[in-house]
C-alpha cells in the first residue's frame, strides 16, 4: 500500500531540520492532518557538524605528507573561497538567480578538476568498465546454463514451465552492510552491532535476500563513509547476477519485518536514496539526502557513478583539498574533509540530467526514518496498526540510529549512551517480536531481551487444546 508522498518538512531527519532552522514535529501524524507546530527545538546539529570535525579537519591519523600539489590546492580554495564569500554577502540580501548558481558550480567543478588532476589518478577499480551490462548479461547466461545442468530435476512439465515462465522474478537482491574490524571503544558497541546484523540478517531471510557482512579493512584510503563505494564497486563486479545493491548502515534496523521494496516504483531509476528534491535542487542542500541507506542497480549507468563517485575520496591531499570545495557548493555545508554524501549530493546538483534523473528521492515512506522521532511510539504503533502495509510512522520500515555511535566516534551531546542503548534494544525487540512471533513467542515489553510464550485465549485454541 504506497502514498502520496508527504513533504520533506514532514519526513525531515533531525539534522536536516536543526541545520535548515525548520520547526521540529514532535507530534502528529505523516499519513492525517497536518501536525501541530511545537517549539523549535535544537537537537544540535552535530552529527552531521562533528563527524566532519572528528573525521575532518582535526584528524591526525588520516593525515599523510602534503604532495607538491599542495601549493595548487592552497591556491584554488583561496581563490574560490574570497569568491564565494563574496557572493554569499550579496546572496542574504537576494538570492541567486539559477544564471548565476550555474556560473558558481561551474568555477567551483573547474577547481574541482583541477585538485583531482594534480594529484595522482585514481585507478582503485582498475580500467573503467564500458560494457558492463553486455558483460553481465554474458556472465548470467553463463551462470544459469552451469546451474540448469548442475543436476536440475529434467523431468519438470510442460505446464509447469510455462507458468513459471510466466510470473515476473523478482530482483535479485544483495544487501550490503559493514562494521570496524576491530572491538569497539564504546560501551556495549559489540552487542548492538552483534543486534543490529542479526536483525538485517532476518530480514533478509525472510524475504530471500543475500548479505555481505564486511569486518574488514579493505583500503587505506577508502575509509570512514568511503568504505560503502569500495564495498559496493566490488560487489557488483563479482556478483553481476544479482539486480541490486542494498546499503544499510551498521547503525540502521529493519523495524518492519514484513514491507518491501517497491521495486516496480523505481522501474526507470538506477538508484534510490532517502531525500527531497527541492532541498536538492532548489537549496543544494548536502542533508537534502540521507546516503547511510540506498540501492543501486547493477548496471552500466551505476558503475559510471560509482567511477565519477570515488575519485573524491582517497583520505589525505585529495580528500582534504575536495571538502572546502563541497563546501562552497553546499550551502549549509560545514567544513571538514570530503564525505561521500556530500559528494554524491555534489554530482546530482552539477550534472542532473546524468545523474540527478537516474536517482529516485523517495520520502513517501520511511526509506530511513531518525531514531528519535520514532522508537518510543513502538506501543503505540503496535496497538493501532499491523506491519507490511505502511513502512511510514504508522510503522516505520527502516529506522536509523544516527548520532549514537555504537562503535566508535563522538556520541552527539543532545542525548546520552543509556539513551541511544535504550531506545536500539526497543527497536530491535520491536522488530524480533514481528520474527518470533511466527514461533509463538514475544517479548512481554520491548525493554527486555527475554521471551515468553504467547498466549492465545481464543475459544478455537481453547478447544484445540482441551482436545
Amino acid at each position: 500500500m504506497m502514498r502520496k508522498e508527504v513533504s520533506s518538512e514532514l519526513l525531515d531527519p533531525w539534522y536536516h531540520r536543526v541545520l535548515r532552522g525548520a520547526a521540529g514535529h514532535r507530534g502528529g501524524k505523516l499519513h492525517g492532518n497536518k501536525p501541530q507546530r511545537r517549539t523549535v527545538y535544537i537537537i544540535c546539529a552535530a552529527v552531521a557538524v562533528c563527524t566532519l570535525i572528528v573525521f575532518g579537519v582535526s584528524n591526525p591519523i588520516d593525515r599523510k605528507p602534503v604532495s607538491a600539489a599542495a601549493s595548487v590546492k592552497k591556491a584554488v580554495q583561496a581563490k574560490t573561497a574570497s569568491r564565494v564569500a563574496t557572493k554569499a554577502a550579496a546572496d542574504s540580501e537576494a538570492p541567486a538567480s539559477p544564471e548565476e548558481v550555474k556560473r558558481l558550480l561551474k568555477e567551483i567543478d573547474a577547481n574541482m578538476q583541477e585538485v583531482l588532476n594534480s594529484n595522482p589518478k585514481f585507478t582503485k577499480f582498475g580500467p573503467r568498465i564500458k560494457d558492463w551490462d553486455q558483460r553481465r548479461a554474458i556472465a548470467k547466461a553463463n551462470l544459469k546454463k552451469a546451474a540448469d545442468s548442475a543436476g536440475n530435476d529434467t523431468s519438470t512439465t510442460e505446464e509447469a514451465d510455462h507458468h513459471q515462465s510466466s510470473k515476473a522474478a523478482p530482483p535479485r537482491i544483495l544487501l550490503v552492510t559493514s562494521s570496524h574490524p576491530n572491538s569497539c571503544s564504546n560501551k556495549q558497541g559489540d552487542q548492538m552491532l552483534l543486534k543490529a546484523i542479526k536483525n538485517k540478517v532476518d530480514y533478509c531471510r525472510l524475504h530471500g535476500i543475500e548479505i555481505y557482512y564486511n569486518m574488514d579493512k579493505m583500503d587505506d584510503e577508502m575509509t570512514i563513509w568511503w568504505v560503502k563505494v569500495f564495498l559496493t564497486h566490488m560487489l557488483m563486479l563479482k556478483h553481476p547476477e544479482v539486480d541490486w545493491i542494498w546499503w544499510m548502515d551498521s547503525d540502521a534496523v529493519f523495524t518492519d519485518m514484513s514491507f518491501e521494496l517497491p521495486f516496480e516504483k523505481y522501474a526507470n531509476y538506477n538508484m534510490v536514496v532517502h531525500g527531497w528534491e527541492n532541498s536538492l535542487y532548489e537549496k543544494r542542500s548536502w542533508l537534502a539526502l540521507n546516503a547511510g541507506v540506498f540501492i543501486l542497480r547493477n548496471c552500466q549507468w551505476s558503475m559510471d557513478l560509482l567511477h565519477a563517485w570515488a575519485p573524491m575520496s582517497p583520505v589525505g591531499p585529495i580528500r582534504d583539498a575536495i571538502g572546502p570545495l563541497l563546501s562552497q557548493a553546499l550551502p549549509d555545508r560545514p567544513q571538514g574533509q570530503a564525505d561521500d554524501q556530500s559528494a554524491l549530493v555534489y554530482l546530482m546538483i552539477t550534472d542532473r540530467e546524468k545523474w540527478g534523473s537516474k536517482i529516485y528521492l523517495e520520502s513517501s515512506y520511511y526509506f530511513q526514518g531518525y531514531w528519535r522521532i520514532l522508537t518510543e511510539k513502538f506501543e503505540d504503533m503496535m496497538a493501532k496498526y499491523k506491519p507490511g502495509l505502511y513502512g511510514d510512522d504508522r510503522w516505520p520500515f527502516v529506522t536509523h540510529f544516527c548520532g549514537c555511535e555504537f562503535c566508535e566516534g563522538v556520541l552527539n551531546p543532545e542525548y546520552t549512551p543509556e539513551q541511544c542503548i535504550t531506545q536500539m534494544e526497543r527497536a530491535i525487540n520491536f522488530a524480533d517480536n514481528q520474527v518470533i512471533s511466527r514461533y509463538g513467542f514475544k517479548h512481554p515489553t520491548l525493554e527486555t531481551a527475554s521471551v515468553q510464550p504467547i498466549i492465545n485465549h481464543s475459544p478455537k485454541s481453547k478447544a484445540v487444546a482441551h482436545h
